[in-house]
């Protein structure tokens, strides 16, 4: 199953390093065993789902986002190299974590 996220990176609230972050994530993503895969974009747009973020690690290079469509939805992304990046899905105000995924890029 393909997913969407869309990130909302303005460069009016967002420094050079932040939004540098948020582009390491920029692509698309599978993982064969979960048969998952995931297309990371930024900017806006409303007929995918479009992600809001909550915080921005640059030292870790994790960034949380919220969906918009279910506020109490969060991913934790948290980057490992040019080609893998982990995802974890979270519901706020709940224990409810999901161990993380390791995605590849393709």
């Amino acid at each position: 199953q393909l997913h969407f996220i869309h990130i909302n990176d303005d460069a009016l609230t967002l420094t050079k390093s932040k939004q540098d972050t948020i582009h390491l994530f920029i692509g698309n993503w599978i993982n064969p065993s979960a048969q998952k895969s995931i297309s990371i974009r930024t900017g806006v747009d409303t007929n995918h789902n479009q992600y809001q973020i909550l915080q921005i690690d640059t030292e870790h290079q994790r960034i949380k986002l919220t969906s918009e469509e279910d506020p109490q939805l969060m991913y934790i992304l948290d980057y490992e190299d040019t080609n893998h990046i982990f995802i974890q899905t979270s519901v706020k105000n709940s224990y409810g974590t999901s161990r993380p995924i390791r995605y590849e890029k393709f």
